[in-house]
């Protein structure tokens, strides 16, 4: 029966795997229970285990995936979300079947690489549906590996895949992935240590009366650096309303605004001001040559020059006018 661990002896058992110690002590052994040799070397890791930004990911992931791979198809696909685990790599290696489609990429700028494992009956089902096929209830996968023309068919699902994928880790720690190649057999997709602990998560992907996995394999040291980003209890997650984001932009650039040119300013005595008459002349600041500053909404925004379009009166633009926030900011 599979053991459950908890949060503080998962947070253990990485520290000795990271560390290269692991907790041997011995427990007081029942009186009549017979003591037995332990082989921590090939002891096979496999535990359920629940990694915050892990959760996010494939969350917003299948969420996704769902909408993708139904518009591609042209009918409902369904996804459920299964568990993460974490185990050996050699042992995860040898439950992939022959032929699997095998996909090899980088998460950059994370250092080691990563797999992307698609099930055979789901590829074939793929293949057929992009192809004009019907349903069938039973697709043998026994015997035969991908053609070349099903190899190109599959990789617009891993396209997707990695699209949608880099989309969803943006909010945990922004990524770019980058395929290195595709293998149909896992002894050849031995991209990583035998020992070396990997997370595995990853999808049941159901098509009508027919399903298959998707599933990611993490390398464990790989995830290292960004350790407290996927287990923070909180991540923010971007849903944009694309709606919404119109109807704000229409009422913004719909709105008014009041500008007014100066053309220079001047002091003069009140007793002047009293006594002015047509022609008379009064001296300004600024020269006749220097841009004239515009105001938006009493706001120092542009300088420009004075001009005549259309035969009405203009401002050519020559400079926008950094805010006070923006040169203390500088």
């Amino acid at each position: 029966m599979e053991k459950i661990l908890s949060q503080e002896e998962i947070d253990a058992l990485l520290a000795g795997l990271e560390s290269g110690k692991v907790d041997t002590a011995t427990h007081k052994e029942e009186e009549t229970g017979e003591v037995k040799p332990f082989d921590f070397k090939n002891f096979a890791i496999s535990t359920r285990l629940k990694i915050p930004g892990i959760d996010v990911i494939n969350d917003h992931l299948a969420r996704s995936l769902r909408l993708g791979f139904s518009t591609l198809l042209r009918e409902m696909v369904e996804l459920s979300t299964l568990p993460t685990q974490m185990e050996r790599f050699k042992d995860f290696l040898q439950k992939i079947p022959v032929p699997t489609s095998i996909h090899i990429f980088k998460l950059e700028p994370l250092k080691g690489l990563a797999l992307l494992i698609i099930d055979a009956p789901l590829v074939f089902i793929f293949v057929e549906r992009f192809l004009g096929g019907g349903e069938r209830k039973i697709i043998r996968v026994e015997g035969r590996e991908f053609t070349p023309i099903e190899q190109r068919l599959i990789r617009k699902v891993v396209d997707l895949i990695f699209s949608e994928l880099e989309k969803a880790w943006r909010n945990i720690y922004p990524i770019k992935t980058k395929y290195v190649r595709g293998e149909v057999n896992p002894q050849f997709a031995r991209v990583l240590q035998p020992e070396e602990t990997v997370l595995i998560t990853g999808f049941n992907t159901e098509l009508e009366q027919l399903s298959g996995r998707i599933l990611f394999c993490y390398s464990l040291s790989s995830l290292q650096p960004i350790k407290d980003k996927l287990y923070s209890p909180y991540q923010v997650e971007e849903i944009i309303d694309t709606k919404w984001k119109r109807a704000l932009e229409e009422v913004i650039f719909s709105s008014e605004v009041r500008l007014k040119a100066v053309l220079g300013k001047g002091q003069i005595t009140i007793g002047d001001l009293l006594h002015l008459k047509n022609g008379d002349v009064i001296l300004l600041e600024k020269k006749a040559e220097e841009p004239i500053e515009v105001l938006v909404e009493n706001v120092p925004k542009i300088l420009g020059r004075l001009g005549i379009f259309k035969k009405q009166l203009a401002i050519q633009i020559e400079k926008f006018l950094a805010s006070q926030e923006e040169n203390q900011g500088g």
